[in-house]
């Protein structure tokens, strides 16, 4: 049986600088920015942690995407938009 990667919020509903939890390969707790149209989350891996930025389902049906779930407060550790 294949994952299920239909959000449970559509892009359109998402809230820009709204925090949501989620999955994808490497986060569950994601920021949406609207102006990019992408999430923002942190990444560890191997050791070094990093901004990275991922796709809703309805952008991307090769790469990882990140499947909304349901919007969230703010996490004690901030995300930052990238400045890219």
């Amino acid at each position: 049986m294949f994952p299920d990667y239909t959000p449970k919020i559509e892009k359109a509903d998402l809230v820009h600088g709204a925090y949501y939890y989620g999955r994808c390969r490497n986060a569950s707790i994601a920021r949406w920015n609207a102006d990019k149209e992408r999430f923002v989350y942190w990444r560890n891996k191997f050791g070094h942690v990093f901004l990275e930025e991922i796709c809703h389902p309805e952008d991307d049906k090769v790469f990882d995407v990140f499947v909304v779930e349901k919007e969230i407060d703010p996490p004690i550790k901030k995300i930052p938009f990238l400045e890219i």
